[in-house]
């Protein structure tokens, strides 16, 4: 009897943890569009200083959907890819509220590990990105979702007046 409680608990509490994180993801969703690219650095220790060392950035292009939606803060940063490291040293704030019309780019830097496997693409793989939107008249909401990694990051030519 005492097994059958305790089993029923444990696939209670899981089912509760798997709807919250759903629920984060959906309202991650209706208030964010966001792209995640990346970028190899060009020549060693270009970012890190550590020659030994390959590293790159992830490029995160965003742009709010939700009009009251002052910005968007990323505290954790965790590739699918064992090989793959992000540090944050400190967190990462996406403004909207200054920018009217287009999308915020922030980058956060990870290092490849050599140990594990020489990558030369990313491409398809998941990323999980989790923080805190923060609106301006409501309360702000955490969030946690998993995006696929785009292309190479291309620098967008500010001459191009595509629009």
């Amino acid at each position: 009897m005492v097994t059958f409680i305790a089993l029923t608990v444990l696939l209670l509490s899981s089912i509760f943890l798997i709807l919250k994180a759903k629920q984060k993801q959906k309202l991650f969703n209706e208030a964010v569009s966001m792209e995640v690219n990346y970028l190899f650095q060009d020549r060693p220790g270009q970012y890190s200083g550590d020659y030994r060392t390959k590293s790159g950035v992830f490029v995160f292009c965003t742009e709010p959907k939700d009009s009251e939606l002052k910005n968007l803060v990323i505290k954790e940063v965790k590739p699918s890819h064992p090989a793959l490291v992000v540090n944050l040293e400190q967190i990462v704030v996406v403004p909207f509220e200054q920018k009217k019309k287009g999308d915020s780019a922030v980058s956060v830097r990870f290092k490849l590990l050599k140990r594990k496997a020489e990558l030369t693409a990313l491409e398809g793989k998941g990323i999980r990105v989790a923080g805190v939107l923060n609106y301006a008249n409501r309360k702000p909401k955490t969030f946690s979702t998993v995006l696929k990694i785009g292309e190479l990051y291309q620098a967008k030519d500010p001459l191009d007046q595509t629009t």
